[in-house]
């Protein structure tokens, strides 16, 4: 599906269409109504559901377990398999409970909102919202990942990211449905940086996943956890370009109480050095710093390692 694009903006805005409606949706729409109900529910019925569906489809998903396994094993070999398992079938009843949770963003009021998702570490974040600094936050990928932004842009603040769009065009429109409902601008990764930049420039706070695998060419090739990892350096030069600051914080889940999480830590100051390598090894730090308290919820099934020097072959061919 295009999105519909004002020749200035460039921002992905997929628009509902009549199409929608033809029977190869039909499992989308299923699953919405399911999700939409349960999210109506008390969150523990809401968890339940979502989370057995979550680990059977772990226990029937081989490739993709085999891919987390592989990144845990590079990651914390520290670990034995006992425990290796125990954290990928919980991160499997994450994804179950992430992906029922996500109709709460349509279907659920603002008061809603406000009362279910909190953030922890405030006071290293409004001093720069309030005083009208533009602020980058550095976001690792988690199942939960829009909470946060979602919350901020209902509070006023301008928020902007860049999406990569779904394949399925009824998916891809809900899911920017969810992001947009307070406002904000998101941009597919074809419209490029600069509209994501010019957007900082104007005001918005920005989510950055900065997370993912993008080739050993641009990248740095830093510590990662006990492991290496290709990492981007751009960081620094987006602190250069903006004049902004940046902030690290991680989306995350209480199952216990019901609340959505936007856990933040103190603003990287260090940024930019001057030295690339550095720049991106301290971006891995914070990740790292982010994810040890709660690695069931990180998207361990992403190829965050695939990358390597030449002669090593790609970790996750069997």
């Amino acid at each position: 599906m295009t999105s519909a694009k004002h020749p200035t903006d460039f921002q992905h805005r997929p628009r509902f269409g009549w199409r929608f409606l033809h029977p190869r949706y039909l499992g989308v729409w299923l699953f919405v109504a399911i999700a939409a109900v349960l999210a109506l529910f008390p969150y523990r019925v809401r968890d339940a559901v979502g989370g057995s569906i979550g680990y059977l489809f772990g226990r029937g998903l081989p490739k993709t377990r085999h891919r987390a396994e592989v990144n845990l094993k590079l990651c914390f070999p520290q670990w034995d398999q006992a425990q290796r398992d125990r954290v990928l079938d919980q991160m499997y009843r994450h994804i179950g409970m992430s992906l029922m949770a996500s109709a709460t963003l349509l279907v659920r009021s603002e008061r809603y909102l406000q009362n279910h998702v909190e953030l922890i570490g405030e006071e290293h974040l409004m001093p720069y919202l309030e005083s009208g600094q533009p602020v980058i936050f550095m976001v690792p990928h988690t199942w939960f990942i829009d909470f946060p932004g979602v919350l901020l842009a209902s509070r006023g603040y301008p928020m902007t990211t860049m999406v990569n769009p779904q394949k399925n065009e009824l998916v891809d429109y809900l899911m920017q449905k969810c992001r947009s409902r307070y406002g904000g601008k998101l941009f597919g990764r074809g419209a490029g940086i600069k509209r994501l930049l010019d957007a900082i420039r104007e005001g918005h706070s920005a989510y950055y996943l900065p997370d993912q695998d993008h080739g050993m060419k641009r990248s740095q090739y830093v510590p990662f956890f006990a492991t290496h990892k290709a990492t981007l350096p751009g960081l620094g030069k987006m602190v250069d370009a903006t004049g902004a600051v940046v902030i690290p914080m991680v989306a995350s889940y209480d199952a216990r109480r019901g609340k959505f999480q936007g856990i933040i830590r103190p603003a990287m100051t260090d940024l930019p050095s001057g030295d690339a390598a550095y720049d991106a090894r301290r971006m891995n730090e914070e990740i790292e710093a982010l994810i040890t308290p709660r690695p069931e919820q990180y998207m361990w099934i992403l190829k965050v390692l695939k990358s390597r020097p030449a002669g090593e072959p790609d970790p996750y061919r069997r």
